[in-house]
């Protein structure tokens, strides 16, 4: 009976340890947090199309000149990935994602004292861009570390709370404008992003297998547990032989020098600043890797047609007669079908029957097929079903795009490439924008402009196509190597 209790006892200890490892309870977790903060965070991002309209509209500037304000916050957002990837490998993913809300809040809550959109610029395209850059990477990186298994579902779900904010949003800021115009909706959107603290505030750090104990009655547990099996099996002490001793010391003297080695990197580390820190992390080695490189291209063309959509379609609505309202609802559609899509291609992308980064490749060449028709025709019917389209197959470039990292890279190397591809991605995001309000502003009309995205994000598509070509000559020449 005792020795019952004290197995029950050991087992109950194993188990709150096992909590907190890969494909564990606290995964799950750390996916509903991760799922908050993206509809919080994203549900501000993706319905800065309706506050342009107002930017326009008080400032009286130019739809090119406009468009960096939409455009400068997912921009800075990825270009700091690099940095933010340094800060999660140095203090973990709670303290960014804690950071990143403060700041972000900060840049929202600043914008109501705009005077021009250079103040808008600075305070609600840089500084909370750079906000939403450490709570964008820190839930990715999260949610990534704590499932193998299950890791695109895990993802797909957690980024599925972007379409959600998007839907619930996108109707709550027209009316947010209606009531307390421009300035007091941005307030209250500073409001809601500050809540993205209790989210990271669950991010707890993945733990290993074995996890390490200072418990005493555990230890005292598992020794009793360990005489116990003593006793029921014959345990008796063999000789040692030579050159078992020879083998010992050699592990012994090799484990001693590791172990100096490791002392000396975690007293570098301890000892370093956040400059050096930064050098050890930024891995710009791998834009050497030709497959990386690909990946990257892709990322970028897909990035400088990713937002057009998010920013102009209102303004395009409402240039063909569409009410305020109805035309904020076309980004709902975009932001539940993109809900689904992204939950949908989590789950089909965990199948093992499936080609992953053929399913990434397709779904771009129909998100660019769908930009490309959309000037073909200005009805209400027409607009709601290209965002429905737009919106479900747009949901693989987020969803998958760290799984897709994960399949080429391997996992050691997550944070480092989502760093470094998100810096690309911010470079396309900052530009596609305002290029395309450039083309407005040059041709006075959206059909250029959404010709040139839906082009780009083909090319995204087909790009992706030279990954398994450069595999197979890989393959082929290692082969022929072999067989000389």
């Amino acid at each position: 009976m005792k020795k019952q209790k004290e197995e029950n006892s050991v087992s109950k200890t194993n188990k709150i340890s096992q909590d907190n490892v890969k494909d564990g309870s606290w995964g799950w977790v750390i996916v509903a947090s991760a799922f908050m903060a993206h509809v919080l965070a994203d549900g501000m991002l993706f319905t800065l199309g309706i506050l342009y309209i107002e930017f326009l509209n008080e400032f009286k500037e130019g739809k090119g000149k406009t468009a960096w304000i939409t455009s400068l916050i997912p921009g800075t957002m990825f270009t700091v990935g690099p940095i933010t990837g340094a800060l999660t490998n140095r203090f973990g993913c709670r303290s960014v994602c804690i950071l990143g809300a403060l700041v972000a809040t900060a840049g929202f809550a600043i914008s109501y004292f705009a005077t021009s959109v250079y103040f808008l610029y600075c305070s609600l395209g840089i500084l909370t861009g750079i906000g939403f850059g450490g709570i964008f990477l820190s839930t990715l990186v999260c949610v990534g570390q704590h499932f193998e298994k299950r890791r695109s579902f895990a993802l797909g779900i957690s980024v599925s709370g972007s379409g959600v904010g998007t839907f619930v949003f996108a109707p709550v800021v027209r009316i947010l404008i209606d009531e307390y115009g421009w300035r007091g909706a941005i307030l209250m959107e500073a409001g809601f992003v500050l809540n993205i603290v209790l989210c990271g505030a669950f991010f707890r750090p993945v733990q290993n297998k074995i996890d390490k104990t200072n418990d005493k009655s555990a230890i005292r547990n598992e020794a009793i547990h360990l005489s116990s099996l003593e006793d029921k099996f014959d345990i008796k002490e063999k000789p040692i032989t030579n050159s078992q001793i020879f083998t010992i010391v050699k592990n012994e003297n090799e484990g001693l020098q590791a172990f100096k080695k490791e002392s000396a990197l975690s007293s570098d580390s301890t000892d370093s600043t956040v400059t050096s820190c930064f050098s050890r992390h930024f891995d710009f080695g791998l834009l050497t890797n030709p497959i990386f490189t690909i990946f990257v291209v892709s990322n970028y063309f897909t990035a400088l047609g990713f937002n057009t959509p998010y920013v102009y379609l209102p303004d395009r609505a409402e240039e063909k007669g569409m009410s305020q309202f109805d035309s904020a609802f076309l980004l709902s559609i975009i932001g539940i079908s993109n809900t689904f899509g992204r939950i949908i291609f989590g789950w089909i992308a965990d199948q093992k029957c499936v080609n992953r980064l053929l399913l990434y490749s397709m779904s771009l060449v129909i998100c660019g097929t769908a930009n490309v028709l959309n000037p073909f025709n200005d009805s209400k019917v027409y607009l709601m079903m290209y965002s429905a389209v737009y919106g479900m197959f747009i949901g693989v470039f987020v969803s998958l795009n760290s799984v897709i990292l994960v399949d080429l890279l391997g996992s050691e190397r997550l944070d480092k490439a989502l760093g470094l591809l998100m810096m690309f991605q911010g470079f396309g995001t900052l530009l596609g924008p305002p290029i395309c309000g450039w083309l407005y502003d040059g041709t006075g009309s959206y059909s250029i402009p959404f010709y040139f995205v839906g082009g780009l994000v083909i090319f995204s598509g087909v790009v992706l196509c030279f990954i398994p070509l450069y595999r197979r000559s890989k393959t082929r020449n290692l082969y022929d190597i072999s067989g000389e």
